[in-house]
C-alpha cells in the first residue's frame, strides 16, 4: 500500500512538472478579482467597453493573440491603457486574461 501511494505521488509530481507554467498559473477567481479591480474600468465588467478606445472582450477582440504578447501589452501599456508593470505580476495578468476570455 505504501509503495502504491509513493508511486501515485511520484506520477502526480511528474505530471505537474510537465504542465506548462501558464496552465499552473490559471486561477479564474483571482483573474476575476484582478480584472474587476484593474480592467473593468475601461473594458467593462461584462467585457463591453466603457471607453471608446478599449477593445471589446465580450466579442473576443484582440484576445486571440498569444498570452505573452498580451502580457507584454498590459505590462507596457497600449494607446490609452496605462502600464501595469510593477503593479501586477505576470501570473495575475495571465489570470485576468484567461478570465477576460470567458466574458460574453
Amino acid at each position: 500500500m505504501r509503495s502504491r501511494v509513493a508511486t501515485v505521488t511520484l506520477c502526480l509530481g511528474l505530471l505537474a512538472a510537465s504542465v506548462p507554467q501558464t496552465v499552473l498559473a490559471l486561477d479564474l477567481l483571482r483573474g476575476q478579482r484582478v480584472y474587476n479591480m484593474h480592467c473593468s474600468v475601461c473594458h467593462g465588467l461584462n467585457g463591453v467597453p466603457v471607453i471608446q478606445q478599449a477593445p471589446s472582450f465580450a466579442t473576443k477582440e484582440r484576445l486571440m493573440q498569444p498570452d505573452m504578447v498580451l502580457v507584454q501589452s498590459v505590462k507596457m501599456g497600449k494607446t490609452v491603457m496605462p502600464p501595469f508593470m510593477g503593479i501586477l505580476k505576470d501570473d495575475e495578468i495571465l489570470d485576468a486574461l484567461h478570465y477576460a476570455r470567458t466574458l460574453r
